[in-house]
């Protein structure tokens, strides 16, 4: 088992920022802190477990990455776009998981 660092593509970072503006209009800045630390933690659980994701068969993911690999998060609702480069585990996007259809 590897203990690959984190990267996150321009593209994954815009959508954590689009994300954190659309909860903090949903819920209360604690409440949307809360939610974004806990996909934080589960994107920085891929150092140790990126191996476990084997490369995706859905065009919706490969489209990212030739060899893109999809977390789902805690709750289902989100899925996060990642492949792995030498030591690095880059996240290339976080898309709602319901956009995933092919």
């Amino acid at each position: 088992m590897n203990n690959y660092k984190i990267r996150f593509s321009i593209t994954a970072e815009y959508d954590i920022r689009e994300l954190a503006l659309f909860l903090l209009g949903i819920m209360s800045k604690e409440g949307a802190n809360r939610y974004l630390d806990t996909m934080v933690s589960e994107i920085l659980s891929l150092s140790l477990f990126a191996d476990l994701y084997t490369p995706s068969r859905y065009a919706d993911i490969r489209r990212y990455h030739p060899f893109a690999r999809r977390m789902v998060s805690h709750n289902k609702r989100w899925a996060y776009i990642f492949h792995i480069d030498n030591e690095t585990v880059i996240i290339d996007r976080i898309i709602p998981t319901k956009t995933i259809t092919k």
